[in-house]
């Protein structure tokens, strides 16, 4: 674990190598994984626009990581050097404002099936994903994917195994290969959330 949730905020990181979870705890010590962040990803930046700010999640690592760690007081001397250096925080902001207005869309508007289909997309896409010749492996467990969309081992088990009779994914242990275009292709379309006339 990198950052707990609950302790003063003080240092923006940068994930230079390796990726990290960023973690929500409920008091039942239900968790939810909210993202994956990756090379090039900035976490702890809430507190650059708070006083006396606490860190509102968890972060822990998935692999070996290099991070770098530079305190609110010298982010804010580099950018007034370096306003890119701000930009660059805002604009990953807003990209994960983005993915979260998607999950909650997801939560409110798919069912289980589906946001697990979906979170089996975007695992696809992270950096570690095995890219074979007939799809994208992945490897988690089922208590990980769980987190992930909100529901439980058995549900997500469920899930992938309704997926693998239908011929979208194969499954072997934590192992999850998911075939080129067809699970993206049979359950979502570019205008699932478009208003209808």
């Amino acid at each position: 674990t990198i950052v707990d949730a609950g302790t003063e905020s003080k240092s923006l990181y940068l994930i230079l190598k390796g990726s990290v979870s960023i973690i929500l705890r409920e008091d039942d010590e239900r968790e939810i994984v909210v993202a994956y962040l990756n090379p090039g990803d900035f976490f702890g930046e809430m507190g650059l626009f708070e006083k006396n700010p606490q860190r509102t999640a968890e972060v822990r690592t998935r692999d070996v990581c290099e991070i770098a760690e530079i305190s609110y007081d010298n982010f804010h001397e580099l950018s007034k050097q370096y306003p890119d250096l701000s930009y660059a925080v805002f604009a990953q902001l807003v990209r994960r404002l983005k993915n979260t207005t998607r999950k909650v869309t997801d939560l409110a508007f798919i069912d289980v099936s589906g946001r697990i289909a979906r979170c089996l997309i975007d695992l696809s896409a992270q950096p570690e994903a095995m890219i074979l010749p007939n799809g994208r492996q992945i490897r988690i467990t089922r208590q990980e994917i769980g987190r992930i969309v909100g529901c439980s081992r058995e549900m997500v088990g469920s899930v992938l195994k309704t997926l693998e009779d239908q011929g979208m994914i194969q499954t072997d242990g934590k192992a999850i290969l998911i075939f080129d275009a067809s699970l993206e292709e049979n359950t979502f379309s570019e205008d699932e959330y478009d208003d209808e006339d």
